[in-house]
Order: C-alpha cells, then sequence, then structure tokens
C-alpha cells in the first residue's frame, strides 16, 4: 500500500495556499504613493510619450494610455 501521509500533507499545502492567494490583495508598485495611485505608472507613461519623436503618433499613443490606464496627458499651459 502507498504512504498517503505525503499525500494528504501535498494537499494541505496546496489548500493552504490557494487560501492565502484567495484572499491576499493584489501587490501594485502604485499602492500608496504620493498624489494617488496612478501617479507613477502616468509619470512613466508619460517619459515614453517625451521619447516619441512624431508628434502626431505620441498623440495616438497618448489617447490610448488614457484609455486603459486613466492618465491625463493634456498639456497645461
Amino acid at each position: 500500500m502507498r504512504n498517503y501521509r505525503q499525500f494528504v500533507g501535498a494537499f494541505v499545502m496546496a489548500v493552504t495556499v490557494a487560501a492565502l492567494l484567495g484572499t491576499a490583495s493584489p501587490a501594485s508598485a502604485d499602492t500608496g504613493a504620493p498624489g494617488g495611485p496612478q501617479r507613477s505608472t502616468c509619470a512613466f507613461l508619460q517619459g515614453i510619450l517625451y521619447k516619441i519623436g512624431n508628434a502626431g503618433a505620441a498623440e495616438k499613443i497618448a489617447n490610448i494610455f488614457e484609455n486603459l490606464f486613466g492618465c491625463d496627458f493634456t498639456p497645461v499651459d
């Protein structure tokens, strides 16, 4: 007969890990950043937009980033 202790131990470990992953909050690099939760993501995306040489292409990509991440890339005068 097989040793069921190993099977039960592995099952208990799998249930424990699944319970921890199910109850844990997702980790995000933006959580608690000064200025709001999306500040560092939007700043990173703004840096990408600055490196694009074509203004028309940068505007199109900025619209995509605004829709995906909720950033506001409108120029401030």
